[in-house]
């Protein structure tokens, strides 16, 4: 049986020189060691950033652009040369990489979800290194929001991974604002150790804060997450070897099922229902499925198995997939079963949300 597969992130920072472009000594040394774990056995999947840095490289502006169009343009020219040079540094070790570019939006309906597990499963039996990065060409809104720590967090459940190293250009938590003195374990993230998070840099978009936030939701899924300094010589094969780098944040969390997983670590669900307290109790207490009689008010527009907030009193309890569009849950709103008769095709079913298909606000 083959070892789980473990995932490694890069930050833009780690690949960049003082100048802003790409640094190809750093990245031949991280897979120096990547291809070393590979090599013995253990599937490794990278999600990389260093697009825009990579562009800067080859187009050498005068200055940074700050637009987005240009920016994008950047990415679009950048990661051609970023996984370049990856492909020349893994051919160098007689491994091939493959490249995946994603948005959280490919990931956000459950069938794609799968493709891509399928996708990357086959790259792994083939002992191909997956090299993935968000798609900044065409994500305006991510290439201003959005970063590749909450990336990694989706795949992370994708590939199904226990453990996560998270590269940085910092040696990981400290303990006080400005102090260098590193935090070695964290059990996990509360207020305290959120009011020790630090601003980003120019070249990344994921600050402290957003490492953190992706961390807890990497424990709250059963994971062990190591943020540790992406410059170190030798990080990824001290980590491999089980020396403690970085910060180790530490789960008491069980693993939870990999759909559970997606319904909590999508951070922005397709639609929202709004219940009442009735169904609110019914789903709270009993566990029971969402039927059409309890819903109040939709908000959005959604397909069937695309994921949805349930929202009671201003404030969300659950999460889950939903059996119906918008617009079939649109025409049986507040309706008992006994109505539906005539309202919907005769193969849908008659609930909204399966109990089998919820998580609940507790493990968000």
């Amino acid at each position: 049986m083959s070892p789980t597969p473990k995932l490694i992130k890069i930050g833009s920072a780690v690949l960049a020189n003082e100048q802003g472009r790409l640094d190809t000594k750093v990245i031949s040394s991280l897979v120096k060691d990547v291809a070393s774990m590979v090599k013995g056995g253990q599937p490794i999947c990278i999600v990389s950033s260093g697009a825009i840095g990579a562009g800067l490289s080859v187009l050498n502006p005068a200055k940074q652009p700050r637009k987005v169009r240009k920016m994008q343009a950047l990415a679009a020219v950048g990661q051609v040369r970023l996984m370049e040079v990856y492909q020349k540094e893994f051919s160098k070790r007689g491994l091939s990489v493959g490249q995946i570019l994603l948005s959280h939006e490919d990931l956000a309906h459950r069938k794609s979800f799968l493709n891509t597990r399928a996708t990357l499963e086959q790259l792994f039996s083939l002992g191909v290194v997956p090299i993935i990065n968000e798609n900044d060409t065409v994500s305006t809104e991510e290439i201003q929001f959005g970063d590749n720590d909450r990336l990694a967090v989706l795949l992370a459940n994708v590939i199904e991974s226990k453990k996560v190293l998270l590269l940085s250009t910092t040696d990981g938590l400290k303990d006080t604002r400005g102090d260098q003195q590193t935090i070695p374990v964290v059990g996990g993230i509360d207020s305290h150790i959120l009011s020790l998070a630090q601003g980003g840099n120019s070249l990344g978009r994921g600050g402290m804060g957003s490492k953190l936030m992706s961390i807890d939701l990497l424990n709250r899924s059963g994971k062990t997450v190591w943020l540790a300094n992406g410059k170190t010589k030798s990080i990824i094969q001290n980590w491999a070897k089980g020396k403690e780098v970085g910060t180790r944040f530490e789960t008491s969390h069980p693993m939870v099922s990999s759909r559970e997983q997606w319904m909590i670590q999508h951070l922005a669900p397709k639609g929202t229902l709004h219940v009442d307290k009735g169904a609110a109790e019914a789903l709270l207490k009993r566990r029971a499925s969402l039927l059409p009689v309890g819903i109040k008010k939709i908000q959005g527009t959604f397909e069937p198995g695309q994921l949805l907030s349930i929202v009671h009193d201003g404030c969300e309890i659950a999460r889950g997939m939903s059996r119906m569009g918008h617009l079939q849950v649109q025409k049986v709103l507040g309706k008992p079963k006994k109505d539906l008769l005539g309202l919907l095709p005769a193969d849908l079913p008659h609930f909204v949300v399966h109990r089998n298909d919820l998580v609940f606000t507790d493990a968000i």
